[in-house]
């Protein structure tokens, strides 16, 4: 299980495991490109509780993950899981910033901003992990943003980025150390 691509796991005190993928496939199960935003953003909002639910159920490998997570009753009585609803509101969040935004972005760790976009169409990435990483359907449907990212840049790494210096870089330096053998 990678964690720290977005995947994870809550044991239950009486042992039951579940399983949360933030995937491109199981994110696009949360709705439409535009709803998938709206519920992210809900995360940060006075429906944080609700939204948190419904984003862990989707993405949760069990088919039941009630005893986890609580459910309202037609009666609109709550009963509670064993995760109180300010820890599904945290892994929500996390599971999101994985599964849309990603974390794996090199530019985001030197203070560059990424553009706010309304929408998040997870079929895009699955089609460009598939002509660009050359992944069957399947196995880019699996992928999480940060796995995404992280693989993109793999391939094609950043031109700009250098671990050797330029020509120009090379004879300054060169010159300089001539200069110091010099004296």
């Amino acid at each position: 299980m990678l964690v720290e691509c977005g995947f994870t796991r809550a044991t239950t005190a009486d042992g039951r495991e579940f399983t949360f993928r933030p995937s491109f496939g199981r994110i696009s199960t949360l709705g439409d490109p535009l709803a998938i935003v709206r519920l992210y953003a809900g995360l940060f909002g006075t429906r944080a509780a609700g939204d948190a639910r419904y984003v862990l159920a989707c993405l949760c490998d069990q088919e039941d993950p009630l005893p986890l997570l609580g459910w309202l009753d037609a009666e609109l009585v709550e009963h509670p899981g064993a995760m109180p609803p300010s820890e599904q509101v945290i892994l929500a969040r996390h599971l999101m910033q994985h599964g849309i935004v990603g974390k794996a972005r090199p530019e985001a760790s030197s203070g560059a901003k990424g553009k706010f976009s309304d929408r998040f169409d997870a079929s895009e990435f699955v089609s460009a992990a598939r002509v660009h990483l050359g992944l069957s359907s399947e196995d880019a449907e699996a992928l999480s943003m940060t796995e995404f990212q992280t693989m993109f840049e793999m391939k094609f790494p950043d031109k700009n980025k250098r671990d050797v210096p330029s020509r120009t870089e090379y004879a300054a330096g060169m010159a300089r150390l001539k200069g110091k053998m010099d004296v």
